[in-house]
């Protein structure tokens, strides 16, 4: 651990606040991905970009993909993360500070250390590996874009085109030595209810309301933690035009989360049937949409190569490893659904989307530490 004493003129402090006051919210990170793309390019590396995400955006970009070659025996390793961060107030500019030990924003944005910490920590390290010419097996990077719009930059991601036998994504709250053993699955239920509009003060008999049967809908679904295993929400709903029309479009969005697949597909046909049975009796049609968000992983009896390097790393920095399940989703479920073995780990952020998250100092140097210790450990035989 750095025992020096850390201020805003320490390289990997300064290259994070540098990182967190760029917005970037999902859907837009083109500054975010340029200034990572000359930062790595002034190494001197391979680097190239996959397709915006939105083409009808200029400010859209597509997934960085890096490569550095090794020049020792081992394993070629895949080090991830997501440049977006969540919308949060508009009329409010990422302004990050270091308040004493811990980074902090003073304004109504979020800091951004969900995922910006770890940007600077795999960008630090990899400015080292090279200047320094450390010996390793491999590196790549896949940064990735919309991971907060639903995993969509590693939905779209190309992983054909790597070399890595493993990954580590850096993405989750908790300590940096915390291994994210187990993520569920989750499926989204989309329903649109259509009835008939009319006056709502002269024929109201003539209507068919859609906002009443979308909230009969929701009234008999069983939402919030079902058991130990299950989540389910509705979190978005929409329509009506006037208080004086019967309104004929209501839209609802909710979600099914668990680690068991049983149980998830019993939550969202109970979803589904609460729909159907409010619409029956409204008397209005209804169009029903269920998306597979993301599947969940399970590494609790082991996790093959990247777990077993992620340990090794961790308790070479000095530190225990921590093992972690969470509600959560991450790259990592669509890059091990893709085939590619990978670990999430935990980089010390805390009270992530909100104007209050912050980061530590001591987080960020213990997260650079322990990239350059997966770099030295994938080096060894297994």
């Amino acid at each position: 651990m750095r025992q020096d004493s850390i201020g805003t003129t320490d390289p990997l402090v300064a290259l994070f606040i540098e990182l967190a006051r760029i917005p970037s919210p999902f859907g837009h990170e083109r500054s975010v991905v340029d200034f990572i793309t000359t930062r790595l390019r002034g190494l001197g590396l391979e680097v190239w970009e996959g397709d915006p995400l939105y083409d009808n955006s200029k400010s859209s970009a597509g997934n960085l993909y890096c490569r550095i070659p090794g020049d020792t025996d081992g394993v070629t390793i895949l080090l991830s993360a997501h440049t977006d961060t969540v919308a949060s107030d508009p009329d409010a500019y990422p302004d990050p500070w270091l308040d004493g030990n811990v980074i902090r924003s003073r304004s109504r944005s979020v800091l951004g250390a969900d995922d910006k910490a770890a940007l600077a920590a795999i960008l630090y390290a990899v400015e080292k590996i090279v200047r320094e010419q450390l010996p390793h097996a491999g590196i790549e990077l896949l940064l990735t874009v919309g991971e907060e719009g639903g995993l969509l930059g590693a939905k779209a991601s190309s992983l054909e085109k790597l070399e890595s036998r493993c990954g580590f994504c850096f993405d989750s709250t908790g300590p940096v030595g915390d291994l994210i053993v187990k993520s569920p699955s989750q499926k989204t239920v989309n329903a649109l209810f259509m009835g008939r509009s009319a006056h709502a003060g002269v024929v109201p008999e003539a209507g068919r309301n859609a906002i009443a049967a979308a909230g009969k809908a929701i009234a008999g679904m069983r939402l919030g933690r079902i058991d130990e295993e299950t989540t389910a929400n509705v979190g978005i709903i929409r329509g009506g035009d006037a208080v004086n029309v019967v309104p004929d479009r209501c839209s609802i969005n909710g979600e099914a989360r668990s680690h068991d697949n049983e149980k998830l597909e019993a939550q969202v046909a109970a979803m589904v049937d609460s729909i159907n049975l409010a619409a029956s009796q409204e008397d209005v049609d209804v169009e029903i949409t269920i998306v597979d968000e993301f599947t969940g992983f399970d590494f609790s009896e082991g996790g093959g190569l990247p777990v077993e390097l992620a340990e090794r790393a961790i308790r070479r920095i000095g530190l225990t490893p921590g093992y972690a399940s969470t509600g959560g989703g991450s790259d990592v479920n669509v890059f091990n659904l893709m085939g590619l073995p990978c670990v999430n780990l935990a980089t010390g952020m805390e009270k992530v989307h909100t104007p209050d998250e912050s980061i530590t100092v001591e987080s960020l140097y213990h997260m650079h530490e322990m990239i350059l210790a997966l770099v030295e450990e994938a080096q060894k035989e297994l």
